[in-house]
């Protein structure tokens, strides 16, 4: 009974996290650029008896690489990878990189974030735009175009989920390393006046999350009945003691 007991105890612990990462998925839903996460499991054997005991615990969070719908903006300062990579943006906590390719230019003419994060090239440095009045044409390769000459080229990171240290706002992680960059062309592609779409299924979380809180709540009553037998258990003793 102790052992059921402990394991719908765990169960609960993981489905709670996962709750929480689907609630946070569909909040996300319309988040441009945004990378739905699922809670990966491990399994932690007890040999406390002599019949070992598997006990689910939460693992990493999956960070799906699923590509998002592109819509378009007709922004010349908005940008969507097509195909595998990340953009670099230097922000206060160090390198991040993102899906988010919504674009601003300050008044000294440098590319930043939608934050005012600066915007790195493939090489790591910021990116400057000859006059903070110019329209830049950005080609599908990255290269960057003003008054018909190439000034720079906009750097696309290929980040995996083994690179992933942690999420940074609602579209951005920090790496555990400096990715390597990617130079587009068949297999990645920089598309200008267009933005990706948060990849969230918001049909699928749904389904998750309903499927989760029933198994939430069937894990809580065994926790109920495990608790209410041990406790007529222990009255019963009790008496005959």
């Amino acid at each position: 009974m102790e052992a059921s007991l402990y394991m719908a105890t765990a169960a609960q612990r993981v489905m709670d996290k996962q709750l929480e990462v689907i609630a946070n998925n569909i909040a996300n839903s319309n988040t441009v650029g945004y990378r739905a996460e699922s809670v990966q499991f491990q399994q932690l054997v007890s040999s406390a008896t002599s019949d070992q005991l598997n006990f689910p615990t939460v693992g990493d969070l999956y960070t799906s690489q699923e590509q998002g719908t592109t819509s378009e903006t007709a922004n010349p300062l908005d940008l969507a990878i097509v195909g595998r990579g990340y953009f670099a943006i230097q922000t206060d906590a160090g390198l991040a990189y993102t899906r988010d390719g919504r674009l601003k230019v300050s008044n000294i003419g440098e590319l930043t974030s939608i934050e005012g994060h600066p915007v790195l090239d493939a090489g790591g440095a910021a990116i400057l735009l000859p006059n903070p009045d110019i329209v830049p044409e950005i080609h599908s390769d990255g290269r960057i175009e003003a008054n018909g000459r190439v000034i720079g080229n906009i750097g696309v990171f290929d980040l995996t989920n083994e690179d992933i240290q942690s999420r940074i706002g609602n579209s951005a992680f920090l790496a555990k390393a400096d990715p390597p960059a990617i130079v587009p062309g068949r297999e990645t592609k920089v598309q200008q006046g267009f933005l990706e779409n948060s990849n969230v299924v918001a049909i699928r979380e749904l389904a998750n999350l309903i499927q989760i809180t029933k198994s939430f709540d069937s894990a809580f009553k065994v926790v109920e009945e495990a608790d209410s037998t041990i406790g007529k258990s222990i009255s019963e003793l009790g008496r005959t003691s």
